[in-house]
């Protein structure tokens, strides 16, 4: 019964491990598994709890700083959120007015969350300017509300 128990808790901690990836909860895990073998050779459940904790700091102190250098030598994937900035979008959800309104454009073929760069409403179908990005929405203005582009005399 003992060894159930602690193959639960290793499940449960993999699990956790899977929803997090932070190496935290797969060293506890592989403690439980090393207790629940323990359990299946018989041993008490005060032998069990040390080999339970014995094995789950051997196992961090040996291999988590190497795994860790190991996730970042692999190459991370640059976003091209950035690229949007500038470009013209078409409405597709109007934005209603006020704070922390949001609609929808088409940048390309993309479709991004967007909010008014003045909190005023704009129309489904009006041609806007991406200013910036904010979290994980667009801002935009209205393409006739773009600020003129210095002259040189």
């Amino acid at each position: 019964m003992a060894a159930v128990i602690w193959i639960l808790i290793a499940l449960a901690l993999f699990g956790l491990e899977v929803l997090t990836l932070s190496f935290v909860a797969f060293y506890p895990a592989l403690g439980a598994l090393a207790a629940a073998l323990t359990a299946l050779l018989g041993g008490n459940v005060g032998i069990q709890v040390i080999v339970f904790a014995v094995v789950t700091v051997v196992a961090l102190l040996l291999t988590r700083k190497p795994l860790l250098r190991m996730m970042k030598r692999m190459p991370s994937v640059p976003s091209n959120a950035s690229n949007v900035v500038g470009r013209r979008a078409v409405v597709v959800i109007a934005i209603e007015s006020g704070p922390g309104q949001r609609g929808q454009v088409r940048v390309g073929t993309e479709h991004w969350s967007a909010k008014s760069e003045n909190e005023q409403a704009i129309a489904e179908g009006t041609t806007v300017e991406v200013v910036r990005i904010d979290g994980v929405a667009l801002v935009v203005r209205p393409v006739g509300d773009a600020p003129e582009p210095a002259q040189t005399p």
